[in-house]
């Protein structure tokens, strides 16, 4: 049943009476005609009147037009009226034949219908699985072709609002482009004096920054002003924290300072560790930021982790960059689970119909009130 979302525009109905008032003010008046006989009665006769309406045809056309036009204003939607043909989603790498009855789509962005083209790529498979379960009204089957092997799979096996029938096809899927996240930036800040771990560190800004792009770290004195979030601040400096490094960290950023670095009294927790387990930096919450220390001095007689090949990856790990996750699996270890509730539908718009059934009526509207065998009075 259609429902109204703007109800409160059904009281623009009382506009009914407008056509009513014009018909009523404008239907024939009765014009008087001296007649000599009459003149001579002394009683004079009571004319009698009564409410007539001219031109009903008109004036039902007029009524309608504007009910229809109230009627617009107030928004009617068609709940409930989705499409219910059962769906094939087929995954660009495979070739199907979907069976009569269905709706046939590629399982890529847009959805678009399989007889076009086959798309080139398809991005996040999950996502798009997801996504085709929420746009599908509750109950429509869905049916879901795919190759052995998924390329772009993210870590999180789908649940979706209804069972899906996971058919698994020979085929093969075009791997995603890599995406590389962007690598952490240093601005390290160190005194005057002898090198206390800035060349380790500069070593491995180097080493994870892009070929062809600029070095993924600047060095300046600690008396330069600091850095702006996300760029990590890398500071040698021993000693207390100066008060405006604390606040540079509480406000949000991340700071990579050494052993010797004084901090508070607050207790830290090991974030790294050695292939001996040994403790190489622990990490700590200070305010809105992070502070991260090395556990022992930036040497490598103290942390031989330093001169590991490994090391730029994991330092880059501990600053946030952590290594992307596996995106290829076996289609038959991720079929979809139920479990997730089903989304609501839109409801169809059912203005567009409208405004063309006003647009029909207006010219009726028009014809009948300029036709030329209508009657003179209205």
């Amino acid at each position: 049943m259609p429902v109204l979302l703007l109800p409160a525009a059904l009281a623009a109905l009382l506009a009914l009476a407008i056509p009513l008032a014009i018909h009523l003010a404008r239907r024939s008046e009765a014009q008087p005609t001296d007649f000599a006989a009459l003149q001579w009665l002394r009683q004079k006769p009571r004319p009698r009147s009564r409410l007539r309406f001219d031109e009903w045809l008109l004036l039902a056309a007029r009524l309608l037009l504007l009910a229809l036009v109230v009627l617009w204003l107030a928004l009617p939607v068609l709940p409930g009226s989705a499409d219910r043909t059962p769906v094939v989603a087929v995954l660009p790498g495979v070739s199907a034949t979907p069976a009569e009855g269905t709706r046939a789509v590629w399982l890529a962005p847009g959805f678009p219908d399989s007889r076009t083209p086959e798309p080139a790529s398809a991005a996040s498979v999950f996502s798009l699985v997801r996504q085709l379960d929420a746009e599908l009204a509750p109950g429509v089957p869905l049916r879901i072709i795919v190759p052995t092997v998924l390329q772009g799979a993210d870590a999180e096996r789908p649940r979706l609002s209804r069972r899906v029938d996971w058919q698994i096809v020979p085929g093969a899927m075009a791997a995603p482009a890599p995406v590389r996240a962007a690598p952490p930036s240093l601005s390290l800040r160190q005194p005057s004096g002898p090198d206390r771990g800035l060349r380790y560190l500069r070593a491995a800004a180097a080493a994870w920054t892009p070929p062809g792009q600029p070095p993924a770290f600047d060095t300046a004195a600690p008396d330069a002003p600091l850095p702006r979030p996300p760029r990590v601040l890398a500071w040698l400096a021993p000693g207390p924290l100066p008060a405006t490094v604390r606040a540079w960290i509480e406000a949000g950023g991340t700071a990579l300072v050494p052993q010797d670095s004084e901090a508070g009294n607050a207790a830290d927790t090991v974030v790294w560790r050695d292939e001996t387990g040994a403790a190489v930096a622990t990490a700590r919450p200070l305010g809105k930021g992070r502070l991260l220390r090395f556990a022992r001095p930036l040497d490598a007689g103290a942390l031989p982790i330093l001169l590991d090949p490994d090391f730029p990856r994991q330092l880059a790990a501990l600053l946030g960059d952590a290594p992307p996750l596996p995106t290829r699996v076996a289609a038959r270890d991720v079929r979809p689970v139920t479990g997730a509730p089903a989304w609501p539908q839109p409801a169809r718009n059912l203005q567009p119909w409208l405004a063309l059934l006003i647009a029909a009526l207006f010219i009726a509207e028009r014809w009948l009130a300029t036709r030329r065998t209508r009657a003179p009075a209205p």
